[in-house]
């Protein structure tokens, strides 16, 4: 179709949830002056593949499963002349639930990790729960706290395992800085340190 860039570029417009939004944005963003949210998969090989085993020519037949989902936000998401003519250019809406379903997932397992990680020293839930939009860019009106709070509830088995050895270097931080201080002795330090104590 020519060597115009443009095009060989189309898209397809995906619903979704707003932050689903913010994680493909913030994981796959290649805008254009034309498409500032554009989003391109390609660097993921995973979910590039499975997003080109979605694709459908226009047929939505015996897809009225999911009729009434509504999703308040959508991604345009790139896709060459070559995959349009080879898969299609839309999702269905089963197909869209689906993608979603996956996308949610990876969000979940991001928040799950990240609340853990701060938990495990001593973090208050609520203010885990702000960093993370902090640090995301999921706002209050893409995924509201009382949701996020209750699926935390159901859903994070905190495992401090991997963590215990970032623990142990703070602790031992600590017992040097109060040896180095002079407020324990070297007596006590070893006290402290040793390995054979129950913690």
């Amino acid at each position: 179709m020519g060597k115009n860039r443009k095009k060989d570029v189309f898209r397809v417009i995906v619903p979704c949830k707003g932050y689903v939004k913010a994680y493909m944005l913030a994981n796959y963003s290649r805008p254009d002056n034309d498409w500032p949210e554009l989003i391109n998969l390609s660097s993921d090989k995973t979910l590039h593949d499975y997003f080109l085993t979605l694709l459908r020519r226009g047929e939505e037949r015996d897809d009225n499963r999911l009729k009434g989902t509504r999703y308040q936000y959508q991604v345009s998401i790139e896709i060459t002349w070559d995959q349009f003519r080879r898969y299609g250019w839309m999702l269905t809406a089963t197909d869209t639930a689906k993608f979603n379903a996956m996308l949610e997932s990876r969000v979940k397992s991001m928040l799950y990790a990240y609340v853990s990680a701060f938990r495990a020293v001593g973090v208050p839930l609520m203010e885990c729960i702000r960093l993370f939009r902090q640090r995301t860019g999921i706002t209050e009106w893409m995924w509201d706290t009382d949701s996020i709070r209750k699926d935390l509830q159901r859903n994070m088995r905190t495992d401090t395992a991997p963590f215990r050895e970032l623990l142990q270097k703070i602790e031992e931080n600590v017992w040097r800085v109060l040896s180095q201080s002079g407020t324990i002795t070297s007596q006590g330090y070893n006290h402290y340190t040793n390995e054979d104590t129950d913690i």
